[in-house]
């Protein structure tokens, strides 16, 4: 039986063939590996009544005793990562929006989102978000500097007077290097929350436009430039997935996860190992934007890629024969 010190484990018949180490980890898995095998090599680990200092294959049926069941980690995103500030005049302020940091509060007041951090990012301004990212998308995020400004960017936004380039990478190589996509967007009715693109005008539906153009062709998939027309909620993700060219990790909407075995021609899957993905949200981000400050400077804030989005690229890059496309 198991004592509040130790953990019982029995090998089923699914798991035949696992090496210990990973049948730790996937008991444990929010705990770091480095410690699990820390576990294993301090002899607090034992397979069948003897104690096991190195990892080993186990078979049906073998009990492995944990004597120190490890702790699991703090949660990630417990805090939003700080602002980092990309541009600054006397009536606006463009930050790096990090991803898995919604724009505003969440609905039941347990997530601060951007709104939350603008006190400790400018104590005693007056700062306003003016247009909104989705959680999970990085990059550039326009902020206002008082209420007067803040109508400005507001109507600079309804009168599409603001020019946004996202970055994104998708499911399927578009054959055509430019190309418009126009489509009627609306609510899901059997997804609350969710969008729906439609041929033509519908009920509830508003027009939809954007701009399509191929940075970078791969075997599976392709890197484009996106630059939205309008500004409607989940317009790019439903955009690109009413095309057949979902982003990768976009679940909600037809993206697959990024995953090393469908990339890579020769991956071994390895016994009770769980593939964790390449990249844990959509590949989306808002790379630059253009516009005018109420005092009448012109803008041009750009933001850098980044750092999972960068590794997910070099890994598709490394493994999918890229082909660079004639519009680069």
């Amino acid at each position: 039986m198991s004592t509040p010190e130790s953990e019982v484990l029995v090998v089923e018949r699914a798991l035949a063939g696992v090496r210990l180490h990973d049948f730790i980890a996937r008991c444990w898995p929010a705990a770091r590996r480095g410690a699990l095998r820390q576990l294993v090599s301090g002899g607090e680990v034992s397979v069948n009544g003897e104690e096991c200092l190195s990892d080993r294959r186990l078979r049906v049926g073998d009990v492995v005793v944990v004597r120190a069941a490890p702790s699991a980690p703090a949660a990630p995103g417990s805090r939003p990562a700080p602002l980092e500030v990309l541009k600054e005049t006397e009536t606006a302020l463009v930050v790096a929006k990090p991803a898995g940091t919604p724009s505003v509060p969440s609905r039941h007041g347990k997530e601060r989102g951007v709104h939350g951090l603008l006190k400790e990012l400018r104590p005693g301004e007056d700062l306003r978000i003016v247009h909104r990212l989705d959680r999970n998308t990085s990059g550039c995020l326009v902020l206002a500097k008082g209420l007067q400004a803040a109508r400005h960017f507001d109507e600079s936004f309804r009168e599409r007077r603001v020019e946004k380039t996202y970055v994104a990478l998708v499911g399927g190589v578009p054959s055509r290097d430019a190309f418009p996509v126009a489509a009627w967007l609306g609510p899901d009715r059997r997804r609350p929350g969710m969008v729906v693109a439609a041929a033509g005008q519908r009920k509830g539906f508003r027009e939809a436009l954007t701009q399509v153009a191929v940075r970078r062709r791969f075997r599976r998939h392709a890197l484009l430039g996106l630059q939205p027309a309008t500004g409607r909620g989940h317009q790019l993700r439903v955009h690109l997935q009413s095309v057949g060219h979902p982003i990768v990790g976009d679940e909600d909407y037809g993206g697959e996860r990024l995953l090393l075995s469908r990339l890579k021609p020769d991956y071994k899957k390895r016994t009770g190992v769980e593939e964790r993905p390449l990249l844990q949200r959509m590949f989306l981000h808002a790379e630059r934007i253009r516009f005018q400050d109420l005092d009448g400077v012109d803008l041009d804030v750009e933001s850098p890629l980044p750092e999972d989005l960068t590794v997910a690229l070099r890994h598709v890059e490394k493994h999918a024969s890229a082909r660079r496309s004639p519009c680069d």
